[in-house]
């Protein structure tokens, strides 16, 4: 089916009878919202009373499109490429996740931790960059690099860098070869939000992810949970300067093995912080 009027009321009307049963309604309305937003420049507030204005070919043909991916479940984000993170626009596609509301509570946690300070700080595994990118918005006496296995995933996140105006150095790594070259540097802050879903948890988890996310930053062997965060663990020990902190976004499940694992290592006063759901999703220590 086909948007049969060209007037933003029509389009509007169309999108939620398509999207209805699918999704809440709530849901639709802010997909409406999100849409008009990025495809029309028009606020939530102009739909009202722009009603009666009329959408070009092309604009009618891209609602068009949006309104068959989203029945498919494909984000919306993937579908418009952009998601917004800490106040900031990022470009994102299938090879790098869509950014979290927690991973900017990651985020907010480090500036608020650290406003006006100078620091070497690195963040491991940076998909979209979206950490990085944002670090270095609100900490620009920094200096911020940033690592991830996957060349798609940095191209756009360079990408990411130019757009928002900040100066991050991104490099290709394996943190599991042993001899991965950036190991010889040295920060004050190292954070990371690696893979952290177990294979067995795929079953509990949305469609819209198992199906556009890309497996390679969600998910991480059943035999060992913790392989990302205790690998980064122990880099972090030899990379970190005296004082220096390490911060991770944590799964749930794990969290106080997690918090263990640390303390084992000789990592000092590490603390499991909540996120808005109330759990504790952020892991924070020092050295």
């Amino acid at each position: 089916m086909q948007i049969a009027s060209n007037k933003i009321k029509d389009v509007i009307r169309f999108f939620k009878q398509e999207l209805e049963g699918i999704y809440e309604d709530s849901e639709i309305d802010a997909f409406v919202a999100i849409c008009f937003e990025e495809l029309l420049n028009l606020k939530r507030s102009d739909l009202l009373l722009k009603g009666e204005k009329t959408m070009s070919e092309s604009e009618l043909l891209k609602f068009n499109f949006a309104i068959k991916d989203l029945k498919k479940q494909k984000p919306l984000q993937y579908i418009l490429g952009v998601a917004d993170f800490y106040g900031l626009k990022f470009k994102v596609n299938s090879s790098v996740l869509i950014p979290r509301p927690e991973t900017e509570e990651l985020v907010d946690l480090i500036v608020k931790d650290h406003k006006g300070k100078v620091l070497r700080i690195l963040d491991i595994g940076t998909g979209s960059g979206c950490i990085p990118v944002s670090l270095k918005k609100n900490l620009p006496l920094s200096t911020v690099d940033a690592v991830d296995i996957s060349e798609e995933a940095l191209l756009v996140a360079k990408e990411n860098a130019r757009t928002n105006a900040v100066d991050v150095h991104f490099q290709r790594e394996d943190i599991l070869k042993p001899d991965a070259a950036f190991k010889s540097l040295r920060y004050d802050v190292i954070v990371s939000n690696p893979p952290y879903i177990k294979e067995s948890e795929k079953e509990a988890m949305h469609k819209n992810v198992l199906d556009h996310e890309p497996h390679l930053a969600l998910f991480v062997y059943n035999s060992d949970a913790l392989l990302f965060y205790k690998v980064i663990a122990d880099h972090a020990l030899t990379m970190l300067n005296p004082g220096g902190q390490i911060y991770f976004e944590i799964n749930v499940e794990h969290d106080q093995e997690t918090k263990q694992m640390l303390e084992n290592k000789g990592f000092k006063n590490v603390v499991l912080i909540k996120d808005m759901s109330n759990k504790n999703r952020i892991l924070r220590g020092s050295i």
